[in-house]
């Protein structure tokens, strides 16, 4: 019997509306601006406890609450939080390596159905006021592996790759700088359309113009996991028998969460490409639209 994902997506302009499960755990990452404030800390009667989770990439280890192991056993750290609770993913602070080991770990260890949160900013911070660029992230040793999704981009059974975009084409200028082996991959480019806000797809568009001159370009709606993962699956089934993909989510978080809950499900075809970039204080300021996903694996 097949596998498959259901999403259930909802919005609401108020996290008071936010309708959330009795008794539940929510993991957060670092806030680091308005949103993540706010969704981090957010009132709310049925969350029972909050739990920090942190990825070192350099040790591959993760960090849950108090505790931290190799990220090859993640699912022992989350288990004991688990039990017994319903769960609420916070993606709007999570980290994408964060999303997969946590989505991942929720996979083995029996969970069917969790919730995901994720806040849209007002606005995006510039590098300068009036400036075309923006200041999201900070540069960092470059892509490195997550455990669990490795890919070895040089073998001829990777036959495709999917990368979600942004706002900073220097992330796929260095993906192809490092890998020059990509150029004989089928590579598609995915650029979030509709955007959060009207006019903001030209942000990302424009500047990946020179880069994505070979490539496949398609889209899919910025807010939405579900037709991120529509087009993650076309991918997949085009793939010739025996062969694999990978995924390099870096643009929306909502296509981060298709990515990593694409990768948990398929992981003998489906492997991850990601910089782990650390994000910058202050890279948005306000907060607007709070999104929950409802995902149920059946």
């Amino acid at each position: 019997m097949t596998t498959s994902v259901l999403f259930y997506t909802s919005s609401f302009t108020a996290p008071s509306e936010l309708p959330l499960y009795q008794n539940s755990v929510l993991f957060h990452g670092d806030a680091v601006d308005d949103r993540g404030a706010s969704a981090v800390g957010f009132v709310n009667g049925n969350i029972r406890s909050r739990i920090f989770v942190e990825y070192d990439y350099d040790n591959m280890t993760i960090k849950v609450g108090d505790k931290e192991i190799s990220a090859d056993r993640a699912a022992e750290l989350f288990g004991p939080y688990v039990a017994g609770r319903n769960v609420v993913l916070e993606s709007t602070t999570l980290g994408f390596s964060e999303l997969f080991l946590i989505i991942r770990s929720l996979i083995d260890t029996g969970i069917k159905s969790f919730l995901i949160i994720y806040v849209e900013p007002q606005e995006y911070s510039r590098t300068k006021p009036g400036s075309d660029s923006f200041a999201l992230s900070e540069l960092n040793a470059g892509y490195k592996p997550i455990p669990r999704a490795v890919v070895d981009l040089a073998g001829e059974d990777v036959e495709a790759g999917v990368f979600f975009l942004g706002y900073e084409p220097e992330r796929l200028e260095r993906a192809f700088e490092e890998y020059q082996m990509l150029s004989s991959k089928d590579i598609k480019v995915v650029f979030g359309i509709p955007a959060f806000q009207p006019g903001w797809e030209l942000n990302s568009i424009v500047p990946h113009l020179e880069v994505i001159e070979h490539c496949n370009v398609q889209y899919c709606a910025a807010n939405d996991p579900s037709s991120a993962y529509d087009a993650l699956e076309v991918t997949l089934k085009s793939l010739s028998a025996g062969n694999k993909m990978f995924v390099a989510p870096i643009g929306t978080k909502p296509c981060g969460v298709a990515a990593a809950l694409f990768a948990s499900m398929n992981p003998e075809q489906v492997g991850l490409l990601y910089d782990h970039r650390k994000k910058k204080n202050k890279r948005s300021s306000g907060v607007s639209v709070w999104h929950r996903y409802a995902i149920k694996i059946r």
